[in-house]
């Protein structure tokens, strides 16, 4: 028997290592990798949070436009209506609004139609639909709320803060122009034949917190200045003008 076999039969009987060379890692060099996973999840994470970050901004900004630009359309096409009548001459004028029966900050349109803004029919008002628009200052909702029994207010657009409207005021009488000399907001003794134009103005929050720090912003809502609440919400102003061809005064043009 050699002296090598010898030493291995020795070797493998008490257990010891025929490969010496076979090591596992030190303690340095366990604490570097460590070190350097750390470091690869942390710049993960981060990357990881600031996307989720930019994609919440931009979906925020794209909700403000979507609700902003809607809000626009559906205020326009409504308030295009007001005064407006199928029959012809002095038969079919009917005043626009009624400023008696309102109050500061909504906005009462008189129209004849088949349906007033709740999808309920005028038949039992003859045919008149009187919707009025006003801000739900609670639920930040601006609403529509029509004549008939049994209509409530239905929200139209969400996250609307504020909600200014100007009535454009024709005072030289010219029945060939009707065109407003100046806007003055809401005021009981305003007649409705002397109101030929519209202005509104609508200011639109993001609905969720999607700025990375507080900030209080001053917003110029037509007329009236707004401070904002310092808070991680975006805001835009949106805002629209309506010339009212159905009015009575503008009946020649």
């Amino acid at each position: 028997m050699s002296k090598k076999f010898k030493l291995n039969y020795y070797r493998s009987r008490h257990g010891l290592s025929t490969f010496r060379r076979q090591q596992g890692l030190s303690l340095i060099e366990l604490m570097i990798s460590l070190v350097v996973g750390l470091i690869l999840i942390a710049a993960v994470s981060n990357m990881y949070v600031s996307n989720l970050r930019s994609a919440r901004f931009v979906e925020g900004l794209q909700s403000i436009q979507e609700n902003g630009r809607y809000a626009v359309s559906v205020l326009q096409r409504g308030l295009r209506l007001a005064g407006f009548s199928p029959l012809e001459g002095s038969a079919g004028q009917i005043e626009a609004f009624k400023f008696n029966d309102i109050a500061a900050g909504t906005l009462a349109i008189r129209s004849y139609q088949g349906f007033d803004c709740n999808g309920m029919a005028t038949d039992t008002s003859d045919g008149l639909a009187v919707n009025t628009y006003a801000l739900d200052t609670t639920k930040n909702e601006l609403t529509c709320t029509g004549n008939q029994v049994g209509s409530s207010a239905m929200p139209i657009v969400e996250g609307v803060e504020r909600f200014r409207v100007l009535y454009g005021v024709d005072e030289d009488g010219d029945p060939d122009t009707c065109e407003p000399q100046r806007y003055i907001p809401f005021d009981s003794t305003l007649e409705s034949s002397d109101v030929v134009a519209l202005r509104f103005a609508l200011l639109i929050n993001s609905g969720q917190q999607i700025r990375t720090r507080q900030r209080s912003e001053t917003f110029v809502l037509l007329d009236e200045t707004f401070v904002g609440p310092n808070d991680r919400l975006v805001r835009e102003v949106f805002s629209g003008t309506v010339l009212l061809r159905n009015n009575i005064s503008c009946s020649n043009i």
